[in-house]
């Protein structure tokens, strides 16, 4: 019973809230959400307990698991669908041991997102998105004592236990993203165009295993590692309609 006047309660101040938005959308375009170019900027986590159980036992210093991360996005209105993309990077920082070991860890991917506006007004959109493209997890191995090996084909522990003066190993994967986001028009008396500030929340997801490789070349049996993790993004841009 507590639970349904809680859920009545947040309904009514839905509605309430409601009612001055679609007031203040009632001019041109009402109901029709913004088109928008942003630049994104925030959080991102990353499980990389599979990538330290491989690279401690080579006296390389634990990756960090959280990541600042920046990158450009877009999508153009259709009705109220929003059809659009981003490309963004995560740079998790540099890590080291006075061995003289050191590692750093990023990822990079670009996705075609969808979202639908289920609040537009004006000024406001709010909308789920949804997300699907391709990511990259590159990971720096560095030995100032310059010892590598030179098999073909070598398993990541092999260049994790000889990874010359620098090994640079790349994981490629497919990534979903379901997220949330809320942005605000910011327009003059009358114009149609504006400056867009937001925010987006979600997690990101990897359904298969990574492929790893060095320089072109396949690494064998590297861990199943991917930027999998919730994220929380602010958004500033322009849009217009």
């Amino acid at each position: 019973m507590r639970s349904t006047s809680i859920i009545r309660l947040v309904a009514a101040a839905l509605v309430t809230l409601g009612d001055p938005l679609e007031a203040q959308g009632a001019g041109s375009g009402s109901g029709h959400p913004f088109h928008a170019v942003v630049l994104t900027t925030g959080m991102t986590t990353m499980s990389v307990d599979a990538l330290n159980a491989r690279m401690t036992p080579s006296q390389f210093a634990s990756l960090s698991n959280d990541a600042v991360s920046y990158g450009v996005g877009g999508y153009y209105a259709v009705g109220r669908a929003l059809l659009g993309a981003e490309l963004a990077r995560a740079t998790f920082g540099e890590e080291g041991l006075n061995n003289g070991r050191t590692d750093d860890l990023s990822t990079t991917h670009g996705l075609a997102t969808v979202s639908y506006g289920i609040v537009s007004t004006e000024h406001l959109s709010l909308y789920p998105l949804l997300g699907v493209g391709l990511g990259r997890i590159e990971v720096a191995l560095r030995d100032r004592s310059g010892a590598g090996t030179s098999v073909t084909q070598p398993t990541f522990d092999e260049v994790a236990q000889s990874t010359g003066a620098e090994s640079q190993l790349t994981g490629r994967h497919l990534l979903y993203s379901f997220a949330g986001g809320a942005d605000y028009l910011v327009t003059r008396r009358g114009g149609s165009a504006g400056v867009v500030l937001g925010v987006r929340t979600g997690v990101l997801a990897a359904p298969n295993r990574t492929t790893w490789s060095r320089s072109g070349e396949s690494i064998i049996a590297g861990p199943d590692a991917s930027p999998s993790g919730p994220f929380l993004r602010v958004v500033v841009g322009l849009g217009g309609r």
